[in-house]
């Protein structure tokens, strides 16, 4: 008799627990109880105890009947961690050891397995591109978002995107009339979808992102929007919007306020952004004592600070990325001292 369990998607909460398969190799139909005990290992607490009813176990895998589980007895621990976990339902970060105990009524022998499980706090998913109100002139854009923390390879990714009408609610559009709907992605970057129709001029756009493993969904994006229009030039948002630095290349100036920013994808382990600011009024001069900025591989938020830089307030100036082994990346930009120069 084995148990299979999976701490890291099912460990962080008491209705999670219910989520194993038992692996019954006797052949026979066995009659028994199900114990489920859950140390903290720091603490060496004993947090929960869960009994179940009799019930009779058929040979082969098979999961954990729910029915069964939710007629079982909870016996939370007389201490700090099992009173959070009884009022909250779900387990603080922490280190753990669960264990499975099957118990055959006649009680000739008993069949147990542990699992020990790292629960580490849960971080959102942030959306990335298109940033939350922002204005942009494509019709087929890239999106891109942050992953949760942990992202274990097995997590999969669905977004969802719809056009934002007056008087509905946004979250039973994205659920029941969505125009793009894709399911089972495993990066953070996918491209606009070629079985769906273009984006439409002056038109405002909502979509999020899902993570889910196993089919258990474990975070949930908000829900961000956009508006399609080409014909003004191109102004970030105010409240910390960060564009794709590629999807910035499309002609138009982009609006800085004291600070560059935009997310910025590194395929190959280089630990700083190599760039150069140029200004294009007057010839083109190369801006002197630009900041460092230290990147990481993967999807980086940047921001580079212009104000020690002595731009002019209201003039234009170019940014030359040169990622690693890729062709360089021209960015255009107007430089404004005050938010409401924008």
């Amino acid at each position: 008799m084995n148990f299979i369990f999976i701490p890291e998607v099912y460990g962080r909460s008491i209705d999670g627990l219910g989520y194993f398969q038992t692996q019954n190799m006797t052949g026979q139909a066995k009659r028994g109880q199900v114990f489920i005990t859950v140390k903290e290992n720091i603490s060496k607490s004993q947090v929960v105890t869960i009994t179940s009813p009799p019930f009779t176990l058929s040979p082969g895998s098979t999961p954990f009947p729910a029915g069964v589980f939710t007629g079982s007895n909870f016996q939370f621990a007389s201490n700090s961690m099992g009173a959070i976990v009884s009022q909250t339902r779900n387990f603080p970060p922490g280190e753990y050891t669960f264990c499975f105990r099957f118990v055959p009524t006649d009680k000739s022998e008993d069949f147990e397995n542990c699992f020990d499980g790292n629960i580490q706090p849960l971080v959102p998913i942030s959306l990335i591109n298109p940033s939350d109100e922002d204005k942009i002139c494509q019709k087929r854009p890239p999106l891109s978002w942050q992953p949760p923390v942990p992202f274990p390879p097995s997590m999969r990714f669905r977004l969802q995107l719809t056009e934002k009408k007056k008087g509905a609610a946004i979250e039973n559009l994205l659920m029941n009339a969505p125009l793009i709907l894709l399911d089972n992605i495993p990066s953070t970057t996918v491209n606009y979808p070629s079985f769906a129709a273009d984006l439409q001029e002056g038109h405002t756009y909502v979509w999020q992102v899902i993570a889910y493993q196993n089919g258990v969904i474990l975070s949930k994006s908000e829900i961000w929007e956009f508006t399609v229009q080409c014909t003004d030039p191109v102004k970030p948002s105010t409240n910390d919007s960060y564009r794709e630095l590629r999807e910035m290349v499309n002609g138009n100036y982009y609006y800085a306020t004291r600070f560059l920013k935009f997310a910025y994808q590194n395929n190959y382990n280089v630990k700083k952004l190599v760039y150069e600011i140029y200004q294009t009024e007057g010839g083109s001069t190369k801006i002197k004592n630009t900041p460092d900025v230290a990147i990481v591989q993967g999807m980086n938020k940047v921001d580079i600070d212009l104000t020690s830089l002595n731009l002019e307030d209201g003039k234009h100036y170019m940014l030359k990325v040169y990622p690693f082994n890729e062709p360089e990346i021209l960015v255009r930009f107007v430089y404004h001292e005050n938010d409401a120069a924008q």
